[in-house]
């Protein structure tokens, strides 16, 4: 999911005021599920790299990076 765009949900050509509330709470459903994605994602390239550097033998810090 973190290597493809997120989906963001759109309005109507003429929202009422109903299409405006449920649009917002499905776009910030979906804002949280791509960040939780992403960071799910640097996560796990993080700890591939630090196995690697336990393999090659290497002491090479890596730290994630803040959100």
């Amino acid at each position: 999911m973190a290597t493809r765009p997120c989906d963001l949900h759109r309005l109507p050509p003429a929202p009422t005021v109903g299409d405006l509330e449920t649009g917002y709470m499905i776009r910030g459903r979906q804002i949280a599920e791509c960040e939780t994605a992403r960071r799910l994602a640097v996560d796990t390239l993080m700890a591939e790299r630090a196995a690697v550097d336990a393999a090659r033998g290497g002491a090479a810090s890596r730290t994630r990076p803040p959100p």
